[in-house]
């Protein structure tokens, strides 16, 4: 049996799954974990509005799912995904079956190292790396009218003190 790829309404993979499954079909729907900056773990969908689902000869009955938007097709049918790149994406799969994402970056900085923006408006002034925010961007605290004050400065723009 293939497996199709089934796209959802918005933030409704949960709701398609459920019920996908009580219809008798298999669903898989790829998640992973995000850690905010404030250190609260997010389980968010690897592909979001987007779930792949097994099917045999009757697939119809898909488009009229709750929670489903539709199929995605193509002149002769729904658009088939090889059960190699479904084998790949569950190989990366941790014990409680989240996908583990490679980090795109590692720090480059520890929590409480001084650095130095090389430009912008705290150029050459000593700052204390606080640690990254979503993209490409890190924390820093200022020293300012005697007291240290959060900045959100390019991590580019930074080098060690």
């Amino acid at each position: 049996m293939p497996w199709v790829v089934v796209m959802t309404k918005p933030n409704c993979e949960n709701i398609a799954v459920a019920n996908l499954a009580q219809q008798g079909f298999t669903c898989y729907a790829p998640r992973f974990k995000h850690k905010r900056p404030d250190n609260v773990v997010l389980i968010k969908p690897l592909f979001p509005r987007y779930i792949f689902t097994l099917i045999d000869k009757f697939w119809y009955c898909i488009r009229g799912t709750r929670g489903v938007s539709y199929l995605l097709m193509h002149d002769s049918g729904p658009c088939l995904v090889p059960q190699p790149i479904i084998d790949s994406l569950r190989n990366r799969e941790d014990g409680e079956g989240f996908i583990m994402l490679s980090p795109k970056q590692l720090e480059r900085f520890s929590k409480g190292e001084k650095v130095r923006a090389l430009d912008g408006p705290f150029s050459d002034k000593l700052l204390i790396y606080e640690g990254m925010t979503s993209k490409d961007r890190v924390q820093v605290l200022v020293s300012m009218l005697g007291r240290e004050v959060r900045a959100t400065i390019p991590e580019k723009s930074l080098v060690a003190a």
